[in-house]
């Protein structure tokens, strides 16, 4: 294309080598990360196996509830996950009858949130926030995220839960936990791990809430809370996390009537 018909310069155009600072990136990753970080990005550039691996945002899932709620065929959603297990983004372990499957870790869960927080900002039109993204925690957001395009006004009477945060109120919506700051701006925040709510195993519980096959996830009809890195589901006042066939007991919620 001539000079003076095109929209945009290219690359090269205009600039030279030492024109330009460059702030200090730190040691660049060698040849094998790099390989390693594209096996990834290939693993996780399939809709099918990104549904999978947001699904597993809430938890630990054994394969069956896996399989129905993706509504394939058994051999197909267990060849997906043997790519995305040997890829490292997804971990397997077997208790006597049962296969679970979970995120590798707390970076898998970040690279999901993120990817599908970015497409759909995209896909809306609108501009990301600006600066580094805050990092995300399993199924929810950093303390201070903003939720940008958020009409409706929390309150009492509103139809969300509204729980207790700290020295604020925070209500339950969709799984994210919103908080309305000063100037109108709606954050999303996730309850602290402390010694109130911690996030240790906790195979004994059993508070008879709910049936001690009830499997807890998307749909599951406990509402989500965003704790820490991970995400919780409010049952009868506490915080139920679900792990390795049984429920984990998170601490007391206090729920504001």
């Amino acid at each position: 294309m001539k000079h003076g018909s095109r929209s945009e310069p290219d690359d090269h155009d205009h600039c030279r080598p030492g024109d330009h600072s460059r702030p200090p990136g730190g040691r660049p990753p060698d040849a094998a990360a790099l390989e390693r970080a594209a096996g990834l990005f290939r693993a996780m550039g399939d809709g099918p196996r990104l549904r999978i691996l947001h699904f597993l945002l809430a938890g630990e899932c054994c394969v069956t509830a896996i399989v129905d709620a993706m509504g394939e065929k058994f051999p197909t959603v267990s060849q997906r996950l043997r790519v995305l297990r040997s890829e490292g983004l997804v971990s397997r372990r077997r208790e006597r009858t049962h296969v679970y499957y979970a995120l590798a870790d707390r970076h898998v869960a970040d690279l999901v949130a993120n990817a599908l927080d970015h497409a759909g900002e995209l896909e809306a039109g609108r501009p990301p926030p600006p600066g580094p993204p805050a990092a995300a925690p399993f199924g929810g957001r950093a303390m201070s995220h903003a939720h940008p395009d958020h009409d409706h006004t929390h309150g009492p009477d509103c139809g969300h839960t509204a729980v207790k945060h700290g020295d604020h109120v925070d209500y339950l919506h969709d799984g994210h936990l919103h908080h309305h700051a000063a100037g109108g701006a709606v954050e999303e925040h996730a309850l602290p791990v402390d010694a109130a709510n911690p996030a240790a195993c906790t195979p004994a519980h059993s508070c008879g809430a709910h049936p001690a096959d009830h499997v807890h996830g998307p749909g599951c009809g406990h509402e989500a809370v965003p704790h820490g890195d991970h995400t919780d589901y409010l049952v009868g006042g506490h915080l139920h996390h679900p792990h390795g066939g049984h429920c984990d007991d998170h601490g007391p919620v206090s729920v504001v009537k």
